[in-house]
């Protein structure tokens, strides 16, 4: 009995070695990138394993209100934190277009710069918002003092184009910008606003500061604080100079109150403008207005299909089977 019970240990384990060695060699075979691929999946579900959040609360438990903390007393305290700082942002005389602006709707910074009223209870209904921002802040200073930057929170000015912004960091040729994202949205790609902004202020900085910015890092911190994605992309000077050359045009448009084209639109800022019903009314000269340019392709279409369409002919009076020769001069008719 002893004997057949190590003769069955011994088939289990060549018949384990054999099966090793063969998903050895199958793995030698692969491409590498297949290799690769699947060690990349399998690093990042242990990352996401990892990092789960251990007081997430099932659907199916009720948690019992507080009486020493009110959430929706909470929410409205900040909602009114932020309508706050928008009114007074709203005090202050701005004789510069801030970099912001040169990449957003042109239309819609015309709207706030010059008051238009709006509901700003509507406008700031993610109070959240409030939360993020403080967050954000936080996580500026935490890099800026711990990263050896030369130079941090620099506001730079164009005289040339009347532009302002702050940028967060320098150091060796590179500018960098901070910015905290929420991990679960975060698709590992830039956005391309962010790079505007940045390229503006290099692109400032190279032209009328005398510096030699050559790269651009922009920093995506997760607001989980378990991560950092650094971008590192080249300048672009062409770009920054045709959106330097909006802020004359923006600025003209204040000083003058025309309202100016929606220049640098998206659909997405038309869905969620506070400014849209006064958009609807100023119309557009040679820039449609996003929300408006489905309407426009399809009238467009209908015009064009109706020229296409042959045109259907009138009734035409029978021509006369003989020709009528024509009457001589002096001759007389009977």
């Amino acid at each position: 009995m002893t004997s057949l019970n190590d003769d069955y240990s011994k088939l289990l384990d060549y018949l384990q070695t054999q099966k090793k060695a063969s998903e050895g060699y199958a793995l030698k075979r692969r491409k590498p990138s297949e290799v690769k691929q699947e060690q990349v999946a399998a690093a990042t579900q242990k990352f996401l394993e990892d990092s789960e959040i251990h007081a997430y609360v099932p659907p199916n438990i009720k948690v019992k209100k507080s009486k020493g903390f009110n959430v929706a007393k909470f929410e409205k305290m900040m909602r009114s934190k932020l309508i706050d700082d928008f009114k007074k942002m709203q005090t202050y005389e701005r004789p510069y277009i801030s970099v912001g602006e040169l990449y957003s709707c042109m239309r819609q910074s015309y709207y706030s710069r010059s008051r238009y009223a709006i509901d700003l209870e509507e406008q700031f209904k993610f109070a959240w918002l409030y939360m993020f921002q403080r967050v954000g802040d936080e996580l500026h200073a935490v890099i800026q003092d711990v990263y050896n930057f030369t130079e941090t929170e620099k506001t730079i000015v164009s005289e040339k184009y009347k532009t302002k912004g702050r940028l967060d960091g320098i150091r060796d040729g590179f500018l960098f910008e901070i910015k905290s994202v929420d991990p679960d949205k975060f698709n590992y790609e830039h956005d391309p606003q962010h790079f505007l902004q940045a390229n503006v202020y290099a692109h400032i900085l190279n032209t009328e500061y005398n510096y030699k910015i050559h790269t651009i890092v922009i920093l995506y911190v997760f607001r989980n604080l378990r991560k950092i994605v650094p971008f590192d992309l080249a300048i672009n000077p062409s770009l920054a100079e045709s959106l330097l050359s909006r802020a004359p045009i923006l600025k003209n448009a204040i000083d003058k109150k025309i309202v100016p084209d929606p220049i640098g639109a998206n659909i997405s800022h038309c869905q969620w403008c506070s400014y849209k019903k006064y958009c609807e009314k100023d119309k557009y000269n040679e820039i449609i207005q996003p929300f408006n340019r489905a309407k426009k392709d399809k009238k467009v279409e209908l015009k064009k299909e109706v020229k296409e369409q042959p045109k259907e002919k009138v009734f035409e009076a029978p021509k006369p089977k003989t020709e009528i020769a024509p009457v001589k001069k002096g001759a007389f008719i009977l």
